[in-house]
């Protein structure tokens, strides 16, 4: 079930922050299925690793929402590896970190063959894929609002 996100950001709203950022995970978790589904057919066979260090890292939003988490790793952008190697988080069977503790614009990066493939899905699937990963970035952005 979706909050109904507030109108406005009255402090006194009943929606509080670790409300939103529980379902800002939700919101991870429901697209995470559908990408997974179609890595898992296009990246083995990849010549070209696209999941490299440059996407890797977080952005001062990243830190803000998975302090709101209660997120404690240490999510230090001091890494030896350059922009362009295989990101830091890539293990052979995919990213060693959960979709929603991934920096955003990980999550939302499609290379030209995973989005034909996610394209080519069933048009009900991929719609609601579209429509998931629609709410997943106004959470976001709602849960940013509040807290900057």
């Amino acid at each position: 079930m979706r909050l109904k996100l507030p109108v406005n950001d009255n402090p006194q709203h009943k929606f509080h922050k670790k409300e939103i950022a529980a379902e800002l995970k939700n919101a991870f978790n429901s697209v995470s299925s559908f990408i997974e589904k179609h890595t898992s057919i296009v990246c083995p066979d990849c010549k070209n690793v696209c999941c490299i260090d440059k996407h890797g890292r977080y952005d001062d939003s990243d830190l803000v929402i998975l302090r709101v988490l209660g997120i404690e790793k240490n999510h230090n952008d001091q890494s030896d590896h350059e922009e362009t190697s295989p990101c830091r988080f890539l293990r052979k069977d995919g990213c060693s970190r959960q979709r929603w503790e991934r920096p955003f614009r990980c999550t939302h990066f499609f290379c030209n063959p995973l989005l034909k493939s996610l394209e080519n899905d069933r048009a009900k699937s991929y719609r609601i894929f579209i429509e998931q990963l629609q709410y997943l970035v106004e959470i976001r952005r709602k849960l940013l609002d509040i807290h900057l």
